[in-house]
C-alpha cells in the first residue's frame, strides 16, 4: 500500500529550466567564456542533475580557476535575482494533486537535486513551504540522481518502506534514481524540457498532472512489464 507520495521540483512542480540555464549562460560570462563552448550535453541535457555536479561540470570543462563555492554562492544570486523578476506559475494541475494527497493522509516529501537554499526560495515562492513533510535536496546527498541515493534516503527519512512510495518524475534520471531504489515512480513529461526525457522506465507515465487521480496509487501500482501510459 502507498503511503506516501515523492515529488522533484524543477520542471516537475515548475518550469525554471530558462532560468537555470540563463545563469550559467551568466556565470559563463562572468569567467571569460562563452555558454556555447561547453559540450552539448551539458548545454542541453543536464536535467535531474544535482547543481553542484553541473556546475563542477562547468568548472571542469572551461578549466576554471575559481573555486566552486564562489561558483555555487554566484548561480544562487543570479537564480534569485532572475526568478524574483519573472512571472513563475506551477505546473498544470500539481498544486491540486498535492493538495488532494495532503488531504487523503499521504505523506509528501520534496527530493530535489537543487541546493537547499535555492530549493527553499521556490517552495516559498510558489506557496509550497508547508506542503512537505521533508525536504532532500542536493547537498544532502554524497551521489545525486541517477544514483539511488536520494531516493533511499527519503524513503529512510519518512520511514516506509521503498514499496511503499510513489516518486513523481520528469527526468530520466530521476525515474531511474527512483526505480533503483525499490519505488514506485510516475513520469510526468515537461513539454517544454529543452530536450525530451525518456521514461520509459516508469510504473505510469502521465501527459500531465490533471490526468492524475488518488486510484493511481490506491490500486495495486502496475509492474514494470505492465507500463502503461496514460
Amino acid at each position: 500500500m502507498i503511503k506516501a507520495a515523492i515529488f522533484d521540483l524543477d520542471e516537475l512542480i515548475i518550469d525554471l529550466e530558462k532560468i537555470h540555464k540563463d545563469a550559467e549562460r551568466q556565470i559563463c560570462l562572468d569567467y571569460g567564456h562563452s555558454f556555447d563552448a561547453l559540450s552539448e550535453a551539458l548545454r542541453l541535457n543536464s536535467s535531474g542533475l544535482r547543481e553542484n555536479d553541473i556546475l563542477e561540470r562547468i568548472k571542469q570543462e572551461l578549466k576554471l580557476t575559481v573555486s566552486l563555492p564562489e561558483m555555487i554562492q554566484r548561480k544562487q544570486a543570479l537564480f534569485a535575482d532572475m526568478m524574483n523578476k519573472e512571472v513563475i506559475e506551477p505546473m498544470p494541475g500539481v498544486l491540486e494533486a498535492i493538495n488532494s494527497l495532503q488531504a487523503h493522509g499521504y505523506l509528501l516529501a520534496l527530493t530535489s537535486s537543487g541546493s537547499r537554499p535555492r530549493v527553499e526560495l521556490v517552495i516559498q515562492r510558489i506557496g509550497l513551504w508547508d506542503a512537505f513533510d521533508i525536504t532532500i535536496c542536493g547537498e544532502d546527498v554524497q551521489h545525486g540522481k541517477p544514483n539511488p541515493e536520494p531516493y533511499r534516503l527519503t524513503a529512510e527519512r519518512l520511514k516506509i518502506l521503498p514499496h511503499e512510495g510513489v516518486v513523481f518524475e520528469d527526468a530520466s534520471v530521476g525515474v531511474q534514481s527512483a526505480k533503483s531504489a525499490g519505488l514506485w515512480c510516475i513520469g510526468v513529461p515537461n513539454p517544454a524540457a529543452a530536450t525530451v526525457q525518456n521514461l520509459k522506465q516508469a510504473d505510469l507515465v502521465l501527459p500531465d498532472f490533471t490526468h492524475f487521480s488518488l486510484d493511481m496509487i490506491r490500486e495495486t501500482p502496475p509492474r514494470p512489464c505492465e507500463r502503461r501510459t496514460k
